[in-house]
């Protein structure tokens, strides 16, 4: 594997959770987001040439699914992918900022992994599966022997909590 193909699938584990949730928040139908998010790293290997290093990946990466979702709105086929037209072209015209990174830039992922190591075991294992190993929610709910529900507070919960820690984080930091 060259050096570029290495960096390249790299960057698609860092970034393909993060991409998926983007691409979800954009209205697409949960069994299209996959296949949205597939062809968005299709797409920035074929024009990884294209890519001015000078910016971030992650924000480059929203561009070409933004692009995607754009052409998928204007094809015959969009009922099946797109779950609301009128909120997708919402979405995408609120988020078509000429957005640079914060000077922060990584300083939010350390935050977060920081704030992760304070959570309690459980906590930390449910994240864990949830969004690292991608694991269903029925497939939490056999695991943890917890309801659906009581799945989906738990997550809430610690998503909250996660919030707090890397907000009082980032502003620690900025203070110092």
């Amino acid at each position: 594997m060259s050096k570029q193909n290495a960096l390249f699938a790299s960057f698609i584990r860092q970034y393909q959770a993060r991409l998926r949730s983007f691409i979800r928040g954009m209205g697409v139908a949960n069994h299209a987001v996959d296949d949205i998010a597939q062809e968005t790293f299709l797409t920035a290997y074929k024009k990884l040439d294209e890519f001015d290093q000078e910016k971030d990946f992650g924000n480059w990466l929203y561009g070409i699914a933004r692009n995607i979702l754009r052409n998928e709105l204007r094809k015959d086929a969009r009922q099946s992918r797109i779950m609301d037209e009128k909120l997708s072209h919402y979405l995408l015209d609120e988020f078509e900022l000429d957005y640079e990174p914060s000077d922060q830039k990584g300083d939010e992922i350390l935050a977060l992994q920081e704030c992760i190591k304070t959570l309690p075991d459980k906590s930390k294992t449910l994240i864990d599966k949830k969004y690292t190993q991608e694991w269903k929610t029925q497939l939490l709910t056999d695991h943890f022997s917890m309801s659906d529900t009581a799945i989906r507070l738990a997550l809430m919960r610690i998503r909250r909590k996660l919030k707090t820690c890397m907000d009082y984080r980032l502003q620690y930091d900025q203070q110092c």
